[in-house]
Order: structure tokens, then C-alpha cells, then sequence
């Protein structure tokens, strides 16, 4: 890979504006804590743009590609593991319900939802501590993408390491004096670099192989694991799906698909049910100036995720027409071969290189930026200064060196996670990533899901769940790095996963009715401000005894039609460029005209029905 001083200059002029967007809104962010984290008269639909880029990291890119290949079109079950579906959920209510609460983070939500007693207090310290230990863990495996990346442009790891250094200080620069409103601008403009980036690299990637010669490279494997392009798009689910030549590869645990699946869907379905994730998600809905605008913010941002699966089919199906020796043993490869087969002409390897980096970019200063915002309100300020007004100059102070310690966080922990490990293995990657979504996420979803719906729960019902399931969370870690033959080893991933599931349920549960209920008015307060669904009787009596104004509600079974409807919206618009890029084109329309069906249901039983407070 050769690159043309254009190229540099490109590279450059993309990471300049960044920084320079950064400086340009450095004086409006600074005006108080509230401006810096949450920014003022946000447009909407760049907080929408915002957040599909953030999640449009490459990482999950990389994986989805290998994923793709392996498993094909099956592989959209997968994605339930990673919440794709969140946003629909978001969309359909609980986007609402979250602008209704009207905090700046969302730790902070506890506080609306539990009060101001020791258990809520404790609540809210727990979940700011948890999304920390989160954020830490992702942020350093942001330095190790890009170590490794530029490993793959012909670095020596000193100099990949002064890359990875670079990178993560210059995109820090334009989080710290920038603020949310900088971040989102800056983002906004690299989501129109990322997305062009992306059809880019799907259209080139098309040109390269025909029909018959792709679907001859689809056809792999011998007797049982014979894999046939009509297998291969095929959405039916199996126990143990064929996966042909993979079956020696690094994917060759997919075998046990059935369970993999079953036990991260549960997980991520009941962690959609929860609201955004407790990062970056809520910090955008929190943004908006209403809730119609929160529900439309939702469903832009599943829109906008359309680009990424342009780049991962082409990639997927440019890697099997042309690589397919080397994607056999290594399917994570395909996005490297692009970059070196010399494909791009000068001028477009630096927009594309420019482009990867966005993604990146996108993804750390997101996470840096809401992170330092629950350090400063859920930590700082109610444990250290608990009297200190929101406009104080101090709270800004705090949130610049908060940023400036998860960044230096970020670039210490991901040099030794590196040096510590042979560069040639991807398993402290691979274990650190899983633990992060199969083991701290898992410690998080029941209780964030049951405070929405069950009005008898409590902030230390709440506190317990989160730090009883970190108990098997932190053995499925230690797992992940000690022998095979060993006790902690030979537990199967999917075990963990749903041990840390049922000890953070049986904890949130059994504490929170094993201490006093809530304060009657707390919960009613709580009741009539967000109107949540499920199990809320007592606060909706005590609400309605005490005259509190009560917001518009919403319709449950007409939100969980929206949810299915908007399911199947999102599958078939992720679905049909697969197909397209896939040249079956039959499937490519049945998908897009699924799509444009489902769109106009939802035009009456959703957008038309959207509260407006």
C-alpha cells in the first residue's frame, strides 16, 4: 500500500477540521457543566448522525464482516447480541421516556427514578462506577484497534504505537475544549466522510467480481459442511449450520450457534428493553428540545446504520471473489486485503484511510465525552462537592481533567494490554471484548430494564444487582486467560453468561423486597413525569391523590406493534444491500419493498401518533 503525498494532505485536512471544530465551539461549551456535556439548541438529526456514526466503529465492522462469511445471511440472528435492534425500541418509547427525565446523564436517571435517599444515592454511585469500568475497558481497546491498524499500513510496532499515541491525543484535543456541542458538529461532519467512505468502498468492491464468479467462490467445503450459495443466503436458523472452510478457522465455535445466540439475545433484547446502554446513547436522547424529536432521533440513527452493511458486503464478497485462500484461515482479513490491493487510486486511499480513521474517531470521543460527564455529575459532584452549583466554573475544570485522565487511561492500559501479549494473537482482544459485552453489559440490563417497569424496585435492590452479577463477570474474564484444562476454563461462555444474568436477577429482586419501598411520592412523581409501562398501580393512585400533572401516555400494545413493524424495517433495510451487493437481485427488492411497506404502516401507527412535550 503506497500512499501519494494527496493522500497526506487529505488524511491531514480531516483530522485539522476535527481539532478546528473543537476550538470553533471551545467558548459555548465552556459556559457551564450542562453546555459542556449536553450542548444547547441541538439539531436533532445531527444527534442522529452523531450516534450512527459512533456505533459505526471498527471493531463491530471487522467482526461483522468475518461473521457475515462465515455464517451468511444467518448472521443476522447474530446481531441480536449486539442490540442492533436498540433503536427501535428507542423509537417506539423509550426514547420518550428518557427525555422525560430530564437529567444530563444517565446515571443521573436513578436519581429521578429513586430519589435522593441512601439508596438511591448508592444507585446512582454504583451505575457511575460500572459505566466507568466500561468506558476504561473501551476506550483502551479503541489504542489497540489502532495499533494494530497501523501494524497493517507497514508500521513497525514502535511506530504503531506512536500512531495509536497520536490518534487518541489529537481526537482528545477537540473532546476536551470542544465539549458535546463540538463533538457532535465535528461528528456529524465525519459521518458524511464516513458514510461516502462507505458506498465507496461498496461500489469498488462490486466492480470486481461478477456473478457466477462469486457465487462459485461461495461454494466451499466438502460433504457435511458443503456450503452452496443458496445455503449461504438462506435465513434459516440451524442448531449447527454448515460453515465449510471456516470450520479450522478462529469461527469455528459457531458450530454451537443455537446457543451462542440464545444466550447473547437475551441478553441484548432484554438490554433494548432498558433503554440506550447507560453511555453515550442516553446522552443524545437527553439532548434533544422534546420527545417527538427523541423518538425521531431514534429512528434516523437505524436508518443511518444502512451504509455500514454496504461496506461489509462488499468487503465480504470482494475477500471471497479474490482472497478466498487467505479469508479461509483468517476471515477478520478482508478489510486489510482491500486496503492493499492497490484497488484505490491516489486521492481515494486517503479519503477511505481518512474515512476508517472517522470511525474510530467517532466511537472514542463519544464514549471519552459522556464517561467524563458521569466522573463529574455522578462522582465529583454529589460524593465531593455536593453543594457546588451547576453553573460553576469549577464543574468544567473537572470534566477537562476527567477527559484528560481517560485518555492518558486509554493510552497506558492499551500499551501494556499489547506489549503484554504477542502481537500475532488477537485473544486478549477477543476475551477483553467478549467480557465487555457477555460479562460487565450482562451485570447491567436487569436492573436498568426492571427500574423502567417495575415501580416496587429501589435503588439498593438496584445497587445489588449491578455488583452481584460482577462476581461471575469478573471469573468469565479470568476465564478467558487461564487454561484450557483448568476449572475456570472449561466453563463454557454461554454459562457464564447466564449465571451473571440469573445472580444480578435474583439480587435486584430479593434486595429490593427485602428493604422499604420507595417514598409514595417519589415513585409518583416519577409515574406522572415519564409514564412508564408495567407495574406502577400504586404510584398511578398516588399520583392521581396527589393532582400531579401527568404527562401524555402511551400506548403499550400499539408501542410493541411499532417494535415488531420496525423490527422488520431494520432487517430488511440491512438485508437488502447484502443481497444486492450479492447480485440476487430478486432478494435485493423483495427486502426493499418489505422495507417501504413496513415505512408506511409506521407513517399512521407511530410518526403520526408521536407525543410532543
Amino acid at each position: 500500500m503506497h500512499f501519494d503525498p494527496i493522500d497526506y494532505v487529505i488524511i491531514a485536512g480531516c483530522f485539522t477540521a476535527a481539532v478546528f471544530s473543537g476550538f470553533f465551539f471551545s467558548r459555548r461549551s465552556a459556559r457551564s457543566l450542562k453546555s459542556y456535556f449536553l450542548g444547547s439548541e441541538n439539531k436533532w438529526w445531527m444527534l442522529a448522525a452523531s450516534g450512527a456514526s459512533t456505533n459505526f466503529s471498527i471493531n463491530g465492522t471487522v467482526w461483522n464482516i468475518a461473521i457475515l462469511m462465515v455464517l451468511g445471511m444467518k448472521s443476522f440472528f447474530v446481531t441480536l447480541v449486539w442490540w442492533m435492534p436498540n433503536a427501535v425500541f428507542l423509537m417506539s418509547y423509550s426514547g420518550i421516556w428518557i427525555r422525560r427525565c430530564g437529567t444530563m446523564t444517565a446515571a443521573e436517571i436513578n436519581k429521578a427514578r429513586f430519589g435522593s435517599g441512601s439508596g438511591a444515592r448508592c444507585s446512582r454511585t454504583t451505575f457511575a462506577f460500572m459505566i466507568t469500568l466500561f468506558s476504561v475497558a473501551s476506550l483502551c481497546l479503541s489504542y489497540i484497534v489502532i495499533h494494530k491498524f497501523g501494524i497493517v499500513f507497514g508500521c513497525t510496532v514502535r511506530g504503531a504505537h506512536a500512531l495509536a499515541i497520536a490518534v487518541v491525543a489529537i481526537t482528545s484535543v477537540y473532546v476536551l475544549v470542544g465539549g458535546f456541542k463540538g463533538v457532535i458538529f465535528s461528528e456529524f461532519l465525519q459521518t458524511v466522510l464516513l458514510f461516502s467512505v462507505a458506498f465507496i468502498i461498496g461500489c469498488v468492491c462490486f466492480g470486481q467480481y461478477s456473478a457466477s464468479g462469486l457465487h462459485a467462490a461461495l461454494t466451499h467445503g466438502s460433504g457435511s459442511e458443503r456450503v452452496t450459495p443458496e445455503y449461504w443466503k438462506s435465513l434459516v436458523p440451524e442448531a449447527a449450520p454448515r460453515i465449510g472452510m471456516f470450520s479450522t478457522s478462529g469461527y469455528s465455535g459457531w458450530g454451537d450457534f443455537s446457543g451462542m445466540v440464545l444466550a447473547g439475545s437475551i441478553v441484548g433484547l432484554i438490554g433494548c428493553a432498558g433503554g440506550a446502554g447507560g453511555r453515550y446513547g442516553e446522552q443524545r436522547f437527553l439532548a434533544t428540545r422534546n420527545t417527538r424529536e427523541a423518538s425521531m432521533l431514534a429512528a434516523l440513527w437505524q436508518f443511518l446504520g444502512l451504509p455500514r452493511w454496504v461496506m461489509t458486503a462488499g468487503l465480504c464478497f470482494f475477500a471471497f471473489a479474490l482472497y478466498k485462500v487467505q479469508i479461509s484461515q483468517d476471515p477478520e482479513a478482508a478489510m486489510p486485503l482491500f486496503l492493499r490491493s492497490g484497488l484505490l487510486r491516489p486521492g481515494l486511499l486517503g479519503l477511505v484511510v481518512a474515512g476508517l480513521s472517522a470511525s474510530f474517531m467517532t466511537s472514542f470521543c463519544s464514549e471519552i465525552n459522556a464517561c467524563a460527564s458521569i466522573i463529574v455529575q455522578d462522582l465529583y459532584r454529589p460524593l465531593l462537592r455536593p453543594d457546588l452549583p451547576g453553573d460553576s466554573p469549577e464543574l468544567v475544570r473537572v470534566g477537562y481533567g476527567a477527559t484528560v485522565v481517560l485518555a492518558l487511561m486509554a493510552i497506558v492500559f492499551g500499551y501494556v494490554i499489547v506489549e503484554a501479549k504477542d502481537y500475532g494473537s488477537s485473544s486478549a482482544l477477543n476475551v477483553v471484548w467478549a467480557w465487555m459485552l457477555g460479562g460487565l453489559l450482562t451485570c447491567l440490563v436487569v436492573p436498568l430494564a426492571l427500574r423502567w417497569y417495575w415501580g416496587r424496585m429501589n435503588g439498593w435492590g438496584f445497587s445489588a444487582g449491578c455488583l452481584a452479577g460482577l462476581v461471575p463477570s469478573l471469573l468469565m474474564l479470568a476465564g478467558g486467560f487461564a487454561s484450557k484444562a483448568s476449572l475456570l476454563g472449561r466453563f463454557p461462555v454461554n454459562d457464564y453468561i447466564y449465571l451473571t444474568l440469573v445472580v444480578s436477577t435474583v439480587a435486584c429482586i430479593g434486595v429490593s423486597l427485602m428493604t422499604p419501598p420507595l417514598e409514595k411520592e417519589v415513585s409518583a412523581q416519577f409515574y406522572a413525569q415519564v409514564r412508564p409501562f408495567g407495574l406502577w398501580s400504586r404510584a398511578r393512585v398516588t399520583a392521581l391523590a396527589l393532582g400531579l400533572t401527568m404527562a401524555p401516555a402511551l400506548s403499550a400494545p400499539l408501542a410493541a406493534v411499532n417494535v415488531l413493524i420496525g423490527l422488520v424495517a431494520s432487517f430488511s433495510l440491512f438485508m437488502a444491500p447484502v443481497y444486492f451487493l450479492g447480485r440476487w437481485p430478486a432478494d435485493g427488492v423483495i427486502c426493499t419493498l418489505v422495507f417501504c411497506a413496513c415505512v408506511v404502516v409506521l407513517y399512521f401507527t407511530w410518526y403520526r401518533k408521536l407525543p410532543n412535550d
